[in-house]
């Protein structure tokens, strides 16, 4: 009886028991998180007057930015380089969810074509070809007052 008890409690807590990571909205404390999840290396901090950005480096060789406000919420993401990084990370459950839907493609119909989201609380833009892409997501609502989109957009000139 004691196993089955000591068992069901174990479950229960694992049930529970969400993973901490830096996505959108989420907040920064655990950015460590995301770079041994995307298996990267932190490659520098910039700190802006208004929010400050933490880039790391995938083994890939593509470059992943989190954008972050002083209160610690991130609220932007990008991208860059030979590989797409792990989306889902990045975004979190359910913006990634709503960027798959977003871009459910026509089973009868063979596109190729940006992916991209567009919405008053959540943007995407991505584009590239193979062993070159680049992407980033916002909420535009989070966004510190002033926030230049132009600083998400390195690698999509």
């Amino acid at each position: 009886m004691r196993s089955v008890i000591t068992g069901s409690i174990c479950l229960a807590m694992l049930a529970l028991a969400v993973p901490a990571h830096a996505t959108l909205g989420g907040k920064a404390a655990s950015i460590d998180t995301d770079r041994a999840r995307l298996n990267a290396r932190i490659a520098s901090r910039l700190d802006q007057a208004t929010y400050s950005v933490h880039e790391m480096t995938l083994e890939s060789g593509t470059t992943a930015r989190e954008f972050i406000r002083p209160d610690g919420t991130v609220f932007a993401v990008s991208w860059q380089g030979p590989q797409r990084p792990n989306l889902k990370q990045l975004f979190g459950d359910s913006y990634f969810n709503r960027f798959q839907v977003d871009n459910k493609a026509n089973p009868r119909i063979r596109m190729r074509r940006a992916l991209a989201s567009s919405h008053s609380d959540f943007v995407v833009r991505t584009g590239g070809h193979s062993g070159a892409f680049w992407g980033f997501a916002y909420l535009p609502q989070t966004a510190p007052g002033g926030f230049p989109v132009q600083a998400l957009q390195g690698g999509a000139q």
